[in-house]
């Protein structure tokens, strides 16, 4: 269905519009809070629809513009959360291996990890907006200017942040002899790194 077809049925309160909404950007929108650290990526997730969609009757703009909307009310509900961990008491996570009621196999765990913990531990050696760069342009697929809304900063902010990010990436990657070959083999000139 078109974008402005299912515009006009949510804000006739239709059902079926609201669920298709949610099922086109809910993944973008979960893979985004994720790769900002936080928590309870589910409720923030469902705190995000619940906001859009509370003012979808004054959205104006096309399918593009909508995302970045999600990805900006997602990146303040995750400050939010990031706000009020750091106030709390800390308390140790539950640790499956310390629980005799469900022990997965140590191969399942592993495959499980293996590739998310490689992006995470190479992501972690880039400063915060890099990170963020990459996680925007390459995760959720926005664009320059969408980017650059969603963050705050200019468009020629974003860029460099994005070149400086994918080198360093390269880099980490490189000096990684164990890990899997870089994705980011491509010049940092092609049409994903500066369109």
């Amino acid at each position: 269905m078109d974008f402005q077809d299912l515009l006009r049925d949510a804000r006739l309160g239709e059902g079926a519009a609201f669920a298709e909404l949610w099922a086109r950007h809910a993944g973008r929108v979960a893979a985004f809070v994720r790769s900002r650290g936080a928590v309870e990526v589910e409720e923030i997730t469902s705190d995000v629809f619940a906001a859009a969609f509370s003012g979808i009757g004054r959205f104006e703009g096309d399918e593009t513009g909508f995302t970045a909307l999600l990805l900006t009310i997602a990146r303040r509900r995750v400050v939010d959360e990031q706000r009020q961990r750091a106030r709390r008491v800390p308390v140790a996570p539950w640790q499956a291996e310390d629980d005799a009621r469900s022990v997965p196999s140590v191969e399942d765990d592993v495959l499980a990890r293996a590739g998310a913990d490689d992006l995470a531990t190479h992501l972690d050696r880039l400063t915060p907006d890099q990170r963020e760069v990459v996680t925007l342009r390459l995760l959720t697929d926005l664009s320059l200017e969408q980017t650059a809304r969603v963050m705050g900063k200019r468009v020629g902010t974003v860029k460099s942040l994005q070149r400086r990010a994918l080198d360093a990436l390269r880099r980490s990657l490189a000096d990684d002899p164990d890990g899997p070959a870089s994705p980011f083999d491509s010049s940092p000139h092609d049409s994903k790194a500066t369109s």
